[in-house]
């Protein structure tokens, strides 16, 4: 089966598998670790199939740090309004965690533009949440790519 996706793959032009790679990366969900990891069993170089599903994930996660700062802005509007419950638990989490910690286990239970709109649009620091999200992005995607290379050459 790897052989068959492998041949097809090849038969590509190099320009339309990154674009591939790269929109598996920009969908929630899948983001960089799942299109890191497509692509190296299509058969992309390792390299690149990393790269293309990293910049997709990046992709995504610019939107939705806007939009969350859109939210914010918008919820906020005409004073500060009361807590939700679910906003109350979120910032708990964060207090309890930090940035850093929620950023890099989010992958485990919500996609991470998700998890990016939902911490921007509680009020978290921006850049602190974009940084730790690009970290984690990286992370996940080179680690997922590398557990694929493992997982290619086990079953060669």
């Amino acid at each position: 089966m790897i052989e068959q996706l492998n041949v097809f793959v090849d038969t590509l032009h190099p320009l339309v598998q990154v674009l591939a790679v790269l929109a598996i990366g920009i969908v929630p969900f899948l983001e960089s670790y799942v299109g890191a990891g497509i692509g190296v069993v299509a058969g992309m170089p390792v390299v690149l199939a990393v790269a293309a599903a990293v910049i997709g994930n990046l992709i995504a996660l610019a939107a939705a740090v806007w939009l969350g700062d859109r939210a914010r802005r918008g919820l906020t509007k005409g004073g500060q309004r009361p807590q939700s419950e679910r906003r109350r638990k979120l910032l708990a989490r964060v207090d309890r965690y930090g940035v850093p910690i929620a950023s890099l286990a989010a992958p485990t239970l919500m996609a991470i533009s998700i998890t990016a709109f939902a911490m921007v649009a509680a009020g978290l620091n921006r850049q602190q949440v974009i940084i730790w999200q690009v970290v984690t992005i990286v992370v996940w995607g080179v680690a997922f790519g590398a557990l694929a290379v493992g997982a290619v050459t086990a079953l060669s």
